[in-house]
Formats: C-alpha cells, sequence, structure tokens
C-alpha cells in the first residue's frame, strides 16, 4: 500500500515538472518583506527635438526698471562728415543796440601822387603839309604825362588800360578830313571843305583803350594842316577812367 502511494506521488511531481510557464499555477499570496532600493541607473540620452509650438500670447508689461548710476564720461568719438545744409530759418528779432566801440586808432596818411596817370597834349612843329595818308605827326611837347606820346611815331601808345578822351584842334588853309585811328581801325571822320581860306577845325572822342593799343590821326587826300606860330594845331588825350 504504502509503495503505490510514493509511486502515484512520483506521477504527479513528473507532470509539475513536464508542465509549460503557461499551464503553472499561481503562486499563493504570500507576501514577503519589500527588499533593498537599487543603484540608480546612468542617464539617458539626450531625446531628438520636438515639433515648435504655436506662440503664446504676450505677457503683461513689466514696471519699470531702477535708473543706473552715472559712469564717468567717454572720450570723444571721430568727427562726422559734414551735413546737408539745412533751410533758412525764421528772421530773429532785431537785438538791442551795443555799446559804443572804442575809438581806433588815426590811420596812416594817403599817398595822393600814387594814382594812374595819362595825359598828353602835342602840336605840329612844321608847316609842311602832311602826306596823304600818312601818320600826322605832332612834334612839339606841350605835355606828355608818362611818356604815352611817342613823337617820332606820332602816335600815343596805351600802357593804363581804360577809357580815354582825345581831341584835335587844327588850323588848315583849304579843305582838311582827319581819320581817328585806334590802331589800324578808322573809329570818326572830321571834314571841312573850304578852298584856300585859314579855318580852325577840331572833333573829339570818348574810347576804350587797352594796354598796347595805338591811338594817332591819320590824313586823308584833304590835308591841308597847318603848324606855324600863331595857326597851331594841337593833339590832345588824357585818361578818364582806368580799369
Amino acid at each position: 500500500m504504502s509503495h503505490r502511494i510514493h509511486h502515484v506521488g512520483l506521477v504527479l511531481l513528473l507532470l509539475l515538472m513536464g508542465s509549460s510557464a503557461e499551464d503553472t499555477c499561481p503562486a499563493s499570496p504570500i507576501h514577503g518583506s519589500p527588499g533593498l532600493p537599487g543603484i540608480p541607473g546612468r542617464p539617458g540620452e539626450n531625446g531628438l527635438d520636438g515639433l515648435q509650438g504655436m506662440k503664446g500670447t504676450s505677457g503683461p508689461p513689466g514696471s519699470f526698471g531702477l535708473p543706473g548710476s552715472k559712469e564717468e564720461k567717454g572720450e570723444q568719438g571721430i568727427e562726422g562728415s559734414t551735413g546737408k545744409v539745412g533751410p533758412d530759418g525764421e528772421v530773429g528779432e532785431k537785438g538791442e543796440r551795443g555799446a559804443l566801440g572804442e575809438k581806433g586808432g588815426q590811420g596812416e596818411v594817403g599817398d595822393h601822387t600814387n594814382t594812374l596817370k595819362s595825359a598828353f597834349s602835342m602840336a605840329r612843329s612844321i608847316d609842311t603839309k602832311p602826306r596823304p595818308r600818312s601818320t600826322i605827326v605832332f612834334g612839339k611837347e606841350i605835355s606828355n604825362e608818362a611818356n604815352n606820346y611817342h613823337a617820332r611815331m606820332g602816335k600815343f601808345q596805351c600802357n593804363i588800360t581804360g577809357l580815354y578822351y582825345f581831341t584835335y584842334h587844327a588850323t588848315s588853309k583849304g579843305a582838311l578830313c582827319v581819320n581817328f585811328m585806334h590802331n589800324s581801325d578808322i573809329i570818326v571822320s572830321f571834314c571841312d571843305n573850304v578852298p584856300n581860306t585859314f579855318q580852325v577845325s577840331s572833333g573829339g572822342v570818348v574810347l576804350k583803350v587797352t594796354k598796347g593799343d595805338h591811338v594817332y590821326l591819320k590824313a586823308t587826300n584833304y590835308n591841308s594842316m597847318r603848324g606855324t606860330e600863331g595857326a597851331d594845331s594841337v593833339f590832345s588825350g588824357f585818361l578818364l577812367f582806368a580799369d
């Protein structure tokens, strides 16, 4: 009988060992005491960035901060480029009259002799008629300031650019026509056509002359100009205004 019971127990044990884990019956609900805490594991790796979230609403304005402390003045910066000229401002009110200034010292005496001068007056010194279409020469000096009239040429040579007045007074016996010449140009002509009779004719002109120019009288075919004592012929000129 005991042998039979042992055999049955052995069969039951084999059946229990051959069964799978799924067929194993749950353990009895007997709880043991809690074990000790385990050692903390290593931190895991960073995960991937998540999707961008929606923009949040604006927060309320912050409170004003306290003013900062004043620091030392910095060095002057480099001068900037000149800006554009701005529009004119409105005219300000008239200021009060300033105080009377001190009397200045006496100025230096001016030199009244240091002025530009040019003048001449020359007479005919011979009684023979000038050749037709030739320069009429006045060889007798009455005055010749700065020696601008050259008797050998019979011409006034300008040394001071400006405005001049030229004139002549001539005694003639017969017809007389005179041309006022500026370099090679005829400026004006004066004529008296009286046969074989003594007469006096004259003419004048205001002329702009440049330094180096020549002004003179030129004879024509009517050339009965005289030049003797009591029957003088005179050519004159002087500077009015210098440039």
